[in-house]
């Protein structure tokens, strides 16, 4: 076909097609670079989305033990000093006071692990901590000289144990706190069974790694 153009037209069409091609040529390598560069960046920033993903589900799951952890000493800390109290209080004239501690901001730490329990477990949570702000105040604002103290502690500790064992009330207060760990205090047949699942979860969230 180039042979039968005209002398003077061969060059520039040669010229022409030789534009053209190493415009398509260009092209194509242009998009394959193209492609590459953004399937690269694509790449990149799902590998970000991704390593934020799990930085922030290490952060929440170090926030939901951290808060575990003061819910669970609240809650074993109130249960282990009832039951002692309580004991203490059969002899009134050889009762010892133990101060029951709680974390002021502990409705923080439940609303952070709203997600880690269901409506009803959320509700018994807060009604021990309703009967443990009690028990705190009375214990820290305890006279010895006065009966109503006594009295007054005596029901906190029953009502809280109550809460927690029902009829099996007297088999809790009979149990050695010396010996026993806070997994024990739920992993038995006296507790209800509301409670013991509340206690049992609060033990797998800190042991969540």
């Amino acid at each position: 076909m180039i042979n039968s153009l005209p002398q003077h037209l061969i060059t520039p069409v040669i010229s022409f097609i030789s534009i053209i091609l190493g415009a398509i040529i260009g092209g194509i390598f242009g998009w394959f670079t193209t492609k590459r560069s953004t399937d690269r960046n694509i790449e990149v920033q799902n590998k970000i989305v991704e390593d934020n993903r799990k930085y922030q589900e290490t952060v929440r799951k170090k926030r939901s033990r951290q808060y575990a952890n003061i819910i669970r000493l609240d809650l074993c800390t109130a249960i282990f000093q009832s039951i002692r109290l309580l004991k203490s209080f059969r002899d009134k004239n050889n009762a010892d006071m133990y101060p029951v501690p709680m974390d002021g901001e502990y409705s923080s730490g439940v609303a952070y692990l709203k997600n880690e329990f269901d409506l009803k477990e959320l509700s018994y949570i807060y009604q021990l901590y309703g009967i443990i702000e009690k028990l705190n105040r009375d214990t820290n604002e305890f006279n010895y000289y006065d009966n109503n103290s006594y009295n007054l502690v005596k029901i906190d500790c029953t009502m809280l144990l109550k809460k927690l064992y029902g009829e099996n009330l007297k088999k809790a207060v009979n149990m050695d706190i010396d010996s026993i760990t806070y997994k024990q205090l739920y992993e038995n047949e006296i507790i209800k069974k509301g409670y013991r699942n509340i206690l049992a979860k609060l033990d797998e969230i800190c042991s969540e790694e």
